[in-house]
């Protein structure tokens, strides 16, 4: 291994499983990756003209060294043609809830990177399930089939400096990147299973297409699709018409439409056809009250100090041939030299929506937000006033004032005021502290709260054990009392862990468990898990899964354009599984491109989670949910698709630095990545780099 790479740790294996009838198309595919792993192609290595030397791996640290493979079975690969991994997944699983059931599935995901075609990545599952139902009906049985599945090629170089990424499978439909680049106002992405392309000529041009059958992206210990009846269609691009090579000033425009045609709704008798068209015209360069500026871009925030952006946004819908609206919304940011802001108006009439989905609507109003930062501290506010255009619901202000500081380097204090006059009128205090010792980090969490007619008080303890490698471990304690106005009172207790040991690249043991207890609520989410590595090729997991109630949903105060994007919490059933997991996985071939780096290198693997970061913190906690079906690329190449319990992983990466990034595409309003931007990990051989992408509420 190489010292100084702090990131690596034991090697961990989060598992994606999905259930469901997949198609003959990704069937297809898999059967031409795992053609593709047994070919010997030598492609790379023809055009070289020699055969890349194998690769010999030089500890340069000393002292013991964990065994790489069982003795007498050398951990090698096939360096012959084209880069290539492929991993298949035999599984078993008993399930008891409403009613019990035996479920069989075969699950794979693979990566292919050619030299002309760009990069394919596939992943999905055939799932054949056996339902014994309860109650009444005890002693009948049922069969069915359900899952989730796509197929990924990216970077696929066309003529003239073009480049394709293609999709097919359970996507959701694409955008131009104006459409969430800046503001407070988003396009939703609608979930399909169909088909989706993108096609761009570096930053001048970039087109999109996508048409498939919508539905919902569903699961509880596994990800799954729901297809629902209808069909949605979206087409867009976006163009650079003006910029300097300087880089200081640059006017794009981009345009959007979606048309859903016969799509089956919840409460509705008839199909929804609805059609939507977006139109954005935005403008970067210098500030005309700026006495500086520098040149250059950052994409979409913060802007360069002295910098401004402005965007200009319009919207018009009509559903079911009579049901019209319109709506737009100006956007700008600039930064100062000591304040990043950001502000904008917006006017959304009643009923306006994007296609099939709905979106903020019925709203008019402003906001203001800025926040400044130094060293030791960092402060920021938001102010938004807004009203209904029907007048249905009375107006409201809201703001907030939030901030850090680091006392030293092992005491941060944080605070967040948030107040909200008129409807939905509100007040809370939240209070952290974030302590570093040698038991490890400490977050002290309080939350005073009055919305409606509950007033709410809520004290927790987040704790990061401070335990040796190959051990980790976090836990977290939480009490909330709540009385309302007719002096009802209840509480609610909490709790939750997150744990894992690995202690060789054969063995792993991980587990994620939250509950909570109250007099009208008991949930509990559990996923435990053990993994045996036999050799290069074959592994053993075993994985105990239980999601029983929901998790607790306090109120919150939020302004009410934040409230107008939220999403409604479905319940969930509940459920207890033991699954049996036998997996296969084997790489070959010599890279063209990243998962890069030159013939013949060693790899390792990444992987991570994508979580609910609720105190903001930046870490996850154990009381911190995963976020499921969430998309992560790997050098803008390679695409993985987070599982039930919001974890990543891209086995065989080649050692060296690389970047990963999220797409919104399947991210939750109101919250957002914190990294936007692709984020640098740095792999060691034989060794597993973990990197966590939390997600944030709007303020």
């Amino acid at each position: 291994m190489k010292p100084g790479a702090a990131t690596a740790q034991p090697s961990r294996q989060p598992r994606s499983r999905s259930t469901g009838p997949l198609p003959a198309l990704a069937l297809a595919l898999a059967a031409a990756l795992s053609f593709a792993a047994l070919a010997p192609a030598a492609v790379n290595a023809q055009e070289a003209g020699t055969t890349p030397p194998a690769y010999v791996d030089r500890v340069l640290e000393t002292g013991p060294q964990a065994n790489q493979a069982p003795e007498g079975e050398p951990e090698t690969i096939n360096s012959e043609g084209w880069a290539r991994s492929l991993r298949l997944d035999y599984s078993l699983s008993s399930q008891k809830g409403p009613s019990s059931s035996l479920s069989r599935a075969i699950q794979f995901s693979g990566y292919l990177d050619t030299p002309n075609y760009g990069a394919l990545s596939v992943s999905g599952s055939l799932n054949s399930q056996q339902i014994d139902a309860s109650g009444p009906d005890r002693g009948s049985s049922s069969s069915s089939g359900r899952g989730s599945w796509r197929v990924d090629q990216r970077a696929m170089p066309l003529d003239a400096g073009w480049y394709g990424d293609h999709s097919a499978g359970d996507i959701s439909t694409a955008s131009p990147p104006l459409a969430r680049s800046l503001g407070r106002v988003f396009l939703p992405f609608i979930p399909i299973s169909g088909l989706a392309g993108h096609w761009y000529r570096g930053e001048d041009i970039d087109l999109n297409a996508a048409s498939g059958n919508p539905g919902l992206f569903t699961g509880i210990d596994v990800n799954g699709f729901s297809p629902a009846a209808g069909r949605v269609s979206s087409a867009g691009g976006q163009m650079q018409l003006a910029g300097q090579r300087n880089g200081l000033s640059r006017t794009e425009a981009a345009v959007e439409v979606v048309d859903a045609h016969n799509v089956s709704e919840a409460g509705s008798a008839s199909g929804l056809s609805a059609r939507s068209l977006w139109t954005a015209l935005a403008w970067e360069g210098a500030a005309p009250w700026a006495t500086t500026f520098t040149p250059g871009r950052t994409d979409p925030i913060p802007l360069r100090s002295g910098g401004l952006r402005v965007q200009g946004n319009w919207m018009e819908s009509s559903s079911n041939g009579g049901d019209r609206a319109a709506g737009g919304w100006l956007d700008a940011a600039w930064r100062t030299d000591w304040l990043q802001n950001s502000g904008g108006i917006y006017y959304l009439q009643p009923n306006l929506r994007w296609g099939s989905s709905t979106m903020a609507s019925d709203l008019k109003g402003a906001y203001w937000r800025a926040d400044t930062s130094a060293r030791r501290w960092n402060l920021g506010w938001t102010l938004e006033a807004s009203a209904s255009v029907s007048g249905l619901s009375g107006r409201s202000v809201f703001g907030n004032v939030y901030g850090r500081y680091s006392l030293d380097k092992r005491n941060m204090f944080g605070a967040t005021l948030s107040l909200r006059n008129g409807n939905g009128s509100g007040q809370s205090v939240q209070l952290s502290w974030d302590h570093t010792s040698d038991w490890g980090q400490t977050q002290w969490r309080g939350n005073v709260q009055h919305a409606g007619a509950i007033r709410t008080l809520f004290a927790g303890v987040d704790q990061a054990w401070a335990v040796p490698l190959p051990f980790a471990l976090s836990t977290s304690l939480g009490l909330e009392q709540s009385r309302s106005d007719s002096g009802v009172t209840a509480s609610v207790r909490s709790w939750g862990l997150l744990a894992a040991y690995a202690p060789s690249s054969q063995l792993s043991v991980d587990a994620s468990v939250r509950g909570a207890h109250g007099a009208t609520s008991d949930a509990l989410n559990a996923n435990i898990g053990i993994s045996w590595r036999y050799n290069l090729n074959w592994s053993l997991i075993g994985r105990y899964t239980e999601a029983r109630g929901q998790d607790p949903q306090s109120a919150q105060i939020v302004s009410a354009l934040t409230a107008a994007t939220l999403e409604p919490v479905i319940p969930t059933p509940a459920s207890r599984s033991l699954q049996l997991i036998l997996r296969y996985e084997d790489r070959a071939g010599t890279v063209s491109a990243p998962l890069g780096g030159a013939p013949g290198v060693g790899a390792g693997s990444v992987n991570g989670t994508v979580f609910f970061d609720a105190d903001s913190n930046g870490r996850r906690d154990a009381s911190e949910a995963g976020t499921p079906n969430i998309t992560v690329v790997l050098d803008r190449r390679f695409v993985a698709r987070t599982d039930a319990q919001g974890r990543y992983e891209f086995p065989w990466v080649a050692a060296g630095a690389h970047v990963l990034q999220i797409q919104t595409d399947n991210v939750p309003l109101p919250w957002g990545p914190v990294q936007r931007d692709p984020v640098a990990v740095s792999v060691v051989v034989r060794s597993t780099t973990t990197t966590d992408f939390p997600l944030q509420r709007e303020r």
